[in-house]
């Protein structure tokens, strides 16, 4: 069955009403004639031209007109939007008042630029500085001769915002000249520019910080070209470190306690010891832990009763019987603190057999240990450092790849500012713009187009020749551009910089071209006698992490590319070195690997590192320190052998020591029990002592008291007995004269006797 042919639709037509203003209106013939020469294009003013065709009288007005009843595609009507455009951007003729008016704005700008061209220039320029380092930039002056096509600018100093009391760099004249033909296209061409009285790191007199701030928060955008590098960087940074620090410590640590203890880990007694011997005295002190109490409450209420007694003076004491009466009470006290002494004593003498029972649990623990020990010493291995290798290189690898981490962040923003070198007409600005175009299409005219005699070789920005100069500094730079197709050459530069007894070489190139099959961006950089303080701790802080201070020759040389891959390499020598590390554990291990590092007094390493996304990072470093450092870790470590033997045995007792920790405290508990019990027993002891003491003294006063009652009682009887017979003689002769004399006689004889 054939198929029916599909018949086209006729083209929708639009009337007059939807053409531009411009061509909706009348106007006279000598009018219209004047917007028909504002139409460069044949074609386009012979199509305007046919379309007034209409003519009419207005008043006495002769005028033409697009006919009303006229219709017009879409397309058509497009099409003759953009000419109208194209007809209002073009110019007429010359007319005065414009002219006037154009020139009068000319000369006020030209009287604003030579009246104050030298103070915008200087706050420009000042402010440029500014807004680049972060600090204040100090300016002499700026004279901007704009026909004598010169700018000249003294004494600047610019500041260091790390520093305000420094300058970054300063000098006394900076001359430039440009060319004002390509000024007045737009371009900034400088022929040459001469700084003289160049001079870096220059003291300040006044602070050169800027006020500051508020800053807003930007947030960061993830930039997705990092995340390559970065993943690569991680996969390879924290390994290397790990090894080299077991390379030396993991063998010396073959003599560490805790290693060995761990070979015989199941065969070890003491700990076994230790537990029973803890369980059993723990026995003991449960046992006897109330006893010290009980024991005290008795002695010390003995001790309240009987104290009276023991300090009783006796010549308080005046008959016999109070003597008696007090002799009886001490005696009832000696008694009952008889009693007394016989429990403590008996307590006593059973702590102490519990005692003698802890010391030979004590014993078999020194048996456990001593057996432990002799095991250990047979389980001790040779010594032997001959598979120590990559003792210092995974410290540099590691350090290498942190500084890759800090730095790549300026590599980036290198190659972006040298890839802004690169010509606009570049194939992939070519791309860009194709694609741009292929995505929105727009009706627009044709382009004028400029016509040179000549190639054009001047972009919008180029400084041909920069040449610094001062107190031992030598700068030379060529050819800076924003366009090197265009200049057909690289952006070159060298430099030297003399301080302090160092000097400094350097030189790179920025080659941008699109045809051009170098490296966008390579340069070298080489000093003497650079001083060099590397604390690898302060990024991996770990025990034997080595740090390095001493001077350095460099000679390092490297390239970028506009995919953000690089190449890196150089040969640093450092002679004198000292090499230095945080302890490691056992001592002797930190006293024979710091003893290694303290060998080394110089050095040679050598690094070559490169990126790529496809490649990942790559790095190589060696150095002929491990040779030296390995060849004094043997010599010192066969020296110490004995003495690591012997710090080895001292560390496991120790160690061992530590399991018999629980069983040493509580011994003392107990022997605390013990001297409470053995206290108590001195008191009473000692009050009992007092009690007999006193008793003796009373018993003797006592027997003395009696004696004396009895001689008394004798005497008064004597005397009793004597008077008697004295009275009887008396009576006998008291009958007769001479017996009464005889009597009276008798009785002087026995009154002088009595006396």
């Amino acid at each position: 069955m054939e198929k029916k042919e599909k018949t086209k639709k006729p083209a929708k037509m639009y009337p007059a009403k939807k053409l531009p203003g411009m061509l909706k209106k009348s106007y006279k013939e000598q009018k219209l004639d004047k917007i028909l020469k504002k139409i460069y294009i044949p074609e386009d003013r012979q199509l305007v031209q046919s379309m007034f065709s209409e003519k009419y009288q207005k008043g006495k007005k002769e005028l033409l007109r697009v006919p009303r009843e006229s219709q017009y595609t879409k397309a058509q009507i497009k099409s003759l939007k953009v000419l109208v455009k194209n007809i209002k951007k073009n110019k007429g003729r010359f007319k005065a008042a414009p002219f006037i008016a154009v020139a009068s704005v000319l000369l006020a700008i030209l009287v604003a630029v030579t009246v104050f061209k030298n103070p915008v220039a200087k706050m420009a320029i000042r402010s440029s500085m500014q807004g680049v380092f972060g600090a204040k930039c100090d300016i002499g002056s700026v004279n901007v001769e704009i026909f004598g096509m010169q700018l000249t600018v003294r004494n600047l100093a610019q500041a260091s915002s790390s520093n305000p009391m420094k300058n970054i760099f300063q000098f006394d004249k900076l001359d430039l000249d440009f060319n004002l033909t390509q000024l007045l296209r737009a371009k900034f061409n400088a022929q040459n520019v001469e700084i003289t009285g160049l001079a870096v790191n220059t003291d300040r007199k006044t602070s050169g910080e800027l006020p500051a701030k508020v800053k807003k928060e930007k947030v960061k955008k993830e930039e997705v070209e990092d995340s390559a590098f970065y993943a690569a960087l991680k996969e390879k940074s924290g390994k290397t470190l790990s090894d080299s620090k077991d390379s030396v410590t993991a063998l010396l640590a073959q003599y560490d306690p805790q290693a060995l203890i761990a070979n015989i880990q199941g065969n070890i007694k003491t700990k076994k010891a230790a537990e029973e011997a803890e369980a059993e005295i723990q026995a003991m002190i449960e046992k006897w832990q109330s006893k010290p109490a009980e024991i005290q409450s008795d002695v010390e209420n003995f001790r309240t009763s009987s104290e009276k007694l023991a300090k009783l003076d006796p010549s308080s004491l005046k008959t016999p019987q109070e003597i008696k009466d007090a002799v009886e009470n001490i005696q009832k006290a000696i008694e009952t603190g008889k009693k007394i002494k016989s429990d403590v004593d008996s307590t006593v003498s059973a702590a102490e057999k519990d005692k003698k029972k802890v010391s030979s649990i004590e014993k078999k623990i020194e048996v456990a240990i001593k057996s432990d020990r002799e095991l250990i010493k047979s389980q001790i291995p040779d010594l032997s450092l001959d598979n120590a290798k990559n003792v210092l290189s995974g410290v540099f690898d590691e350090f290498a790849y942190s500084m890759l981490g800090k730095y790549y962040p300026y590599v980036k923003k290198a190659v972006s500012y040298a890839n802004s070198m690169k010509s606009s007409d570049s194939k992939e600005d070519k791309a860009k713009k194709e694609a741009k175009k292929a995505k929105k299409k727009e009706l627009k005219r044709s382009g004028g187009r400029n016509v040179y005699w000549r190639k054009d070789r001047v972009p919008k920005l180029l400084i041909e020749n920069l040449h610094g100069s001062g107190n031992g500094i030598d700068l030379r730079v060529t050819n800076i551009s924003n366009d090197m197709d265009k200049v057909g050459k690289p952006l070159v530069a060298t430099g030297s910089v003399s301080l302090s007894s160092r000097v400094h070489k350097a030189g790179f190139t920025v080659d941008a071209r699109s045809d051009s099959s170098a490296p966008l961006i390579s340069g070298t950089y080489s000093s003497d006698n650079f001083p060099v303080k590397l604390d690898m701790s302060s990024f991996a802080d770990k025990p034997g992490i080595p740090s390095f201070s001493g001077t350095t020759s460099i000679d390092a040389k490297f390239t970028a590319d506009s995919d953000f891959s690089f190449t890196a390499g150089g040969e640093f020598a450092l002679n004198p070195v000292s090499i230095t590390a945080k302890p490691i554990s056992p001592d002797f291990a930190d006293r024979i690997y710091s003893g290694a590092l303290a060998s080394v007094d110089h050095m040679t390493v050598k690094a070559d590192t490169a990126y790529s996304e496809a490649k990942g990072i790559s790095l190589g470093i060696s150095s002929d320190a491990e040779k030296i450092i390995m060849e004094s870790l043997k010599s010192i470590a066969s020296k110490e052998f004995d003495s690591i033997k012997t710090d080895a045995i001292t560390k496991v007792t120790e160690e061992l020591n530590t399991y018999t920790a629980g069983f040493t405290s509580k011994y003392g508990d107990f022997n605390d029990i013990v001297e409470k019990l053995k206290d108590s027993k001195s008191i009473s002891d000692e009050l009992n002592k007092q009690l007999e003491s006193k008793k003796s003294e009373l018993t003797n006063q006592l027997k003395g008291a009696a004696k004396a009652e009895i001689d008394k009682k004798k005497q008064e009887a004597e005397q009793k007995a004597k008077e008697e017979a004295v009275k009887k003689a008396e009576e006998a002769l008291g009958n007769s004269g001479a017996g009464k004399a005889a009597g009276k006689a008798a009785g002087n004889l026995l009154k002088g006797f009595k006396k």
